[in-house]
């Protein structure tokens, strides 16, 4: 036991034998001893008021004087005070220096509750987004940045990486914006000017499209002159073999172009409206035909149709999916391979299926086969007549109506294609 503790309980048990010894004198030793124990009570609760008064208010500059254990009590107390207060300039530093430093970021960030309510935001959003401090400020983040595709994205962040939105201060600017997990029940809006990307990639899709449409007149000259070359008599037979290779080349090059014009569109368009039913065993039906008048296809080409939903969107675009997945499955599959094309529906949505028997696509190249132009067997895709732009219009076509593409395929083994599509699409009867 410490000394201050021995000395305390010896002085205090001295107090009461010096109390019963003077209550003793005059035949009251029991009254002596019990008012000496009162009389050491009020001075413990007397100390214990200084104490809760100097750690209340503050407002004492010294530490407490006392007798016994209350001094050490006391130093300890005014220790602890004196450390916590070093360390709570320190934490007061930290979060001025955290606060200037994400003032400084080029990029803006929102601090939201699980209502999606501002709870803070730094310098940047407040400029990208317009942002005012009392009056934003707790307000729920959809009642003011109202764009359908960043509602959809911020009730369900876990459905895409990133969603670009024009910005609601205004002007040509554009910003990508992305939700990660910040704290218990919080999240942070990560916002980016991203106004040089877009621009850079309109101007692209313009060039792409002005080129494409000003290539459509000379090519249908030349291909006029070839088939009225073919079609002549007097040219030598030594030119019929050069002239129908212009010719594949002319119509493989209107292919290009007609694909170039419609990627282009595809690109720079938004979600498609669903107030149109597109019947999917009509497609279906259509993209199987299309693909018997194939040269080489395969023998078997099955249509498997397990849900009589169909679809809401955009006919010709999501013909044009099927058409190009049904195209694609022809283009690497053997004559003696076998196709199916599958619907379905389930509680997630509908499923369309291209699965083929085909030569397949190595696990490496299956992240890219949707890149534009991008070719995992080059020479053959050439001679099979691909533009390498197929797979491309399927994914932009497949976006503008909020589906996914996914791609289930291993060397020699064949491939899967499909095309997920969520609920909200489906015409149920």
């Amino acid at each position: 036991m410490p000394k201050v503790w021995t000395w305390t309980l010896f002085s205090y048990g001295a107090a009461l034998v010096a109390g019963g010894l003077v209550g003793f004198l005059y035949d009251r030793t029991t009254l002596g001893v019990l008012t000496m124990a009162l009389g050491l009570l009020a001075w413990q609760l007397y100390n214990l008021y200084r104490l809760e008064r100097w750690l209340a208010t503050g407002k004492i500059a010294e530490i407490p004087d006392g007798n016994g254990a209350w001094p050490p009590v006391f130093a300890k107390i005014q220790f602890i005070k004196s450390k916590v207060k070093r360390r709570g300039k320190r934490f007061r530093k930290l979060v001025k220096e955290l606060r200037a430093s994400t003032e400084a970021f080029p990029d803006g960030g929102v601090i939201l509750n699980a209502r999606h309510e501002i709870i803070n935001y730094n310098q940047a959003a407040r400029v990208l987004l317009g942002l005012k401090n009392r009056r934003d400020r707790g307000q729920r983040l959809e009642n003011l940045l109202r764009y359908p595709d960043f509602v959809d994205y911020l009730n369900n962040p876990a459905e895409r990486q990133a969603v670009d939105i024009p910005s609601p201060a205004g002007g040509e600017t554009w910003l990508s914006c992305r939700l990660i997990p910040y704290g218990p029940e919080q999240t942070l809006l990560l916002i980016r000017d991203v106004s040089q990307r877009v621009k850079i990639e309109k101007v692209r899709r313009d060039f792409v499209a002005n080129a494409s449409h000003e290539l459509r007149s000379p090519l249908t000259v030349i291909m006029g002159y070839l088939d009225a070359l073919a079609e002549d008599d007097r040219i030598p037979d030594s030119w019929n073999q050069p002239i129908n290779v212009m010719q594949d080349q002319a119509v493989r090059m209107r292919r290009l172009v007609e694909d170039l014009l419609q990627l282009s569109k595809l690109e720079s368009g938004q979600s498609v409206p669903k107030d149109r039913v597109v019947d999917v065993a009509a497609m279906i039906a259509a993209a199987r035909k299309e693909a018997l008048a194939l040269p080489d296809h395969p023998g078997t080409i099955g249509i498997e149709l397990q849900s009589p939903a169909n679809l809401l969107g955009e006919e010709t675009e999501l013909q044009s999916v099927v058409s190009n997945l049904v195209a694609n499955a022809v283009r690497y599959t053997p004559p003696e391979g076998e196709i199916t094309i599958r619907w379905t529906v389930d509680a997630d949505g509908g499923h369309l299926a291209v699965q083929d028997t085909g030569i397949g696509i190595a696990e490496e190249d299956i992240p890219r086969v949707t890149e534009r132009f991008y070719r995992a067997d080059g020479g053959r895709a050439r001679q099979r007549g691909g533009t390498g732009l197929g797979l491309a219009i399927v994914k932009y076509a497949l976006r503008r109506h909020d589906a996914e593409l996914e791609i289930q395929s291993r060397l020699g083994q064949g491939s899967t294609f499909v095309c997920h599509f969520p609920r909200d699409r489906l015409a149920l009867s």
